[in-house]
């Protein structure tokens, strides 16, 4: 066969290599498979993302060693004294919220968040009322924020809420940000009874609950105190996994709310936020207004001719076994000149026709 100019022996070698995409598509119109070069490049990317996005987490924590064993044995033993309160039901309605293995404890503010909220989201959270919640009890401030004050980590008067987290092994909080829109930052906590972690752009799936691999988990140790800002406080979600509480374990959590932060009812320019118990009522409310059913009050005639209608069957079934003069006779006639007039009754008034049916 003659060669052309071009090299090409035949037209169609011609085409395929003017073409050369063509060949990435197979025959049935499915893409060419990845190659194993392209699935490493693609994890390779990957991981360098995940790792830069955990050096910009990095530079929003600060932690710092401050309580000492004895110190904190002092703590808890508090801690175990506002929880033995919470179980004799001596703090206002608002102040304990319970979850499984895990309480929370609000003090000085609290807010409303997850199922609590009839439109949920971020941005939804609210602050409760003031005085809705208990006062910050006098020893988180001698024992706790006064010591951070004196190590320089927050500023004198900063704190005006503070939140006791008791996990129970096996206990999780899912993956959150502290609502930009009521706390100022930075978020300080304090770590009580055990070491954990705290993770940080984990997934949470449930029934069964399981966890993604974080971009960072960062061990917490028993007396140390953790600073969240920056990215780590407003850009990625951190949250404590079940695996992570393998003994009782309790965090204080302090911050200061914004002045503008919304509140329940001081704030007529939000929307208005249903409790789920005002839900409640109002759904029972609204269903107290449904229009009556046209046929109801006929349905306890109907009834009756039902009862009446048997009750001549069993008579006939009677008299066909000879049962002539038993002493129920004379109920059969009475049965049979009501049914009678009833049926006349009902069928001579075309406005009142009752349609025979069973219930």
């Amino acid at each position: 066969m003659k060669m052309s100019a071009g090299g090409f022996t035949d037209l169609r070698e011609k085409l395929k290599a003017m073409t050369p995409h063509r060949e990435e598509q197979r025959s049935g119109g499915e893409k060419r498979r990845r190659s194993p070069s392209d699935e490493d490049d693609e994890e390779e990317e990957e991981v360098m993302t995940r790792e830069l996005e955990a050096r910009k987490v990095k530079r929003g924590i600060a932690q710092t060693r401050v309580f000492t064993p004895e110190e904190c044995a002092h703590i808890e033993a508090k801690i175990d004294e506002v929880v033995a309160r919470g179980e004799r039901g001596l703090y206002r309605e608002h102040t304990v919220d319970r979850a499984p293995l895990r309480n929370k404890y609000f003090f000085g503010e609290g807010y409303t968040y997850g199922p609590r909220l009839e439109r949920r989201g971020p941005g939804q959270e609210r602050l409760y009322s003031k005085g809705e919640v208990d006062e910050i009890p006098s020893w988180v401030h001698e024992l706790v924020i006064s010591r951070l004050v004196a190590r320089g980590l927050i500023p004198e008067g900063f704190v005006d809420s503070a939140v006791i987290n008791d996990y129970q092994p096996g206990g999780c909080i899912v993956s959150h940000v502290d609502p930009i829109h009521i706390f100022e930052r930075p978020i300080v906590s304090v770590s009580f009874f055990s070491d954990s972690a705290l993770c940080f752009g984990c997934k949470f799936q449930f029934r069964p609950i399981r966890v993604s691999e974080p971009v960072l988990c960062v061990p917490v140790r028993r007396g140390s105190v953790t600073v969240l800002s920056g990215y780590a406080a407003d850009d990625i979600t951190h949250c404590i996994r079940p695996q992570d509480i393998k003994e009782r374990r309790a965090v204080i959590i302090l911050r200061k709310t914004r002045p503008n932060a919304p509140r329940l009812d001081t704030n007529p320019l939000t929307p208005s936020i249903t409790l789920p118990s005002e839900r409640r009522h109002k759904l029972k409310a609204k269903r107290s207004h449904r229009k009556a059913d046209p046929d109801a009050a006929h349905r306890p005639r109907v009834l009756e001719m039902d009862k009446e209608q048997q009750r001549l069957s069993l008579f006939s079934q009677q008299d066909r076994r000879g049962s002539a003069g038993s002493e129920n006779s004379w109920r059969r006639v009475d049965a049979a000149s009501l049914y009678k007039h009833s049926h006349h009754t009902h069928t001579d008034t075309p406005s009142r026709q009752v349609k025979m049916r069973r219930h």
